[in-house]
């Protein structure tokens, strides 16, 4: 049951990191991650104060949110977390999306964090599968990089290591808040958390006079899809925390890139070159290994 829960959410993150460059050449990213947060906040506020009761909801809450020293806790963590979508938007601002997404799905932050600070068993299957699972991601890296600048290439890594160190960090801290909330009341809290730094980014950068000429029947249906990605995407991916390891899910969910290469294969006709075929074996390969171990 986790593992499907994870590949639902890497699916809407595959969809989701592709549009995202779509979004940023018509929006900036600030507005986009405010309305975005918007529509995924509103959401959650629903499901969470007039749902959380419902039977269908049953385990997705643990406790009432309340204003203590753990809901400071998660803030900092969800902060901390939207740094890493910070860095990656920029990053696809400034370099091409093959480049930056493979180095932000690395996951060696994630496995420091989850077993030096979040205690995790560490077992050597986990160490097969991050090897094999990186280097499928270093030759879609490479891939990307023969038709990029090399300042291109330059940014790409600068900040897709970025969105690696904040991303894979906090999603490992992720365990924390998920035992105190549950998965519902943490959703509610990292998109409420997300929309309001999304709109501090707008006031600091001067687009709080031009906000409102980002809510035309375009843009209204961008948010409203990446909304819908979000929280899905979002909610399967804490739920699995539940029932999965941090570093299982951690690894699993670098099939987002997979998804992401293969997406294109199909619906845009794109010809995968032997490099990306067997970074593409290599992550299938490290799904099997993380499965059969846990």
């Amino acid at each position: 049951m986790g593992i499907l829960f994870v590949l639902i959410g890497a699916f809407c993150f595959a969809i989701s990191n592709a549009y995202w460059k779509k979004v940023t050449q018509t929006i900036p990213y600030q507005v986009g991650m405010f309305f975005r947060g918007v529509f995924a906040s509103a959401f959650f506020a629903i499901l969470y104060f007039g749902c959380r009761n419902h039977p269908v909801f049953t385990g997705w809450t643990v406790r009432p949110l309340a204003a203590d020293i753990q809901l400071l806790y998660t803030i900092a963590i969800c902060v901390f977390n939207i740094f890493g979508l910070m860095f990656f938007l920029r990053g696809i601002q400034k370099a091409p999306v093959s480049l930056v997404v493979p180095v932000s799905a690395l996951k060696v932050f994630t496995i420091l964090t989850a077993v030096f600070i979040v205690g995790e068993v560490w077992k050597m299957p986990y160490l097969y599968a991050f090897v094999l699972s990186t280097a499928g991601l270093l030759l879609l890296y490479l891939q990307g990089a023969e038709n990029a600048t090399v300042k291109e290439q330059k940014l790409g890594v600068l900040f897709g290591f970025a969105s690696s160190f904040f991303w894979g960090s906090s999603y490992a801290l992720y365990k924390f808040p998920i035992s105190w909330w549950g998965p519902l009341g943490f959703s509610f809290i990292i998109e409420t958390t997300a929309m309001l730094f999304g709109l501090v980014l707008v006031v600091r950068d001067g687009l709080l006079r031009k906000l409102f000429n980002y809510v035309q029947a375009v843009h209204i249906q961008t948010y409203i899809v990446q909304g819908i990605l979000l929280v899905t995407g979002g909610l399967a991916i804490n739920i699995s925390y539940q029932y999965l390891p941090i570093m299982v899910i951690n690894i699993l969910i670098i099939s987002s890139q997979l998804l992401s290469v293969l997406l294109g294969f199909m619906f845009f006709k794109e010809r995968l070159s032997l490099k990306q075929w067997i970074g593409l074996v290599l992550i299938m390969i490290s799904f099997f290994v993380v499965a059969v171990a846990t």
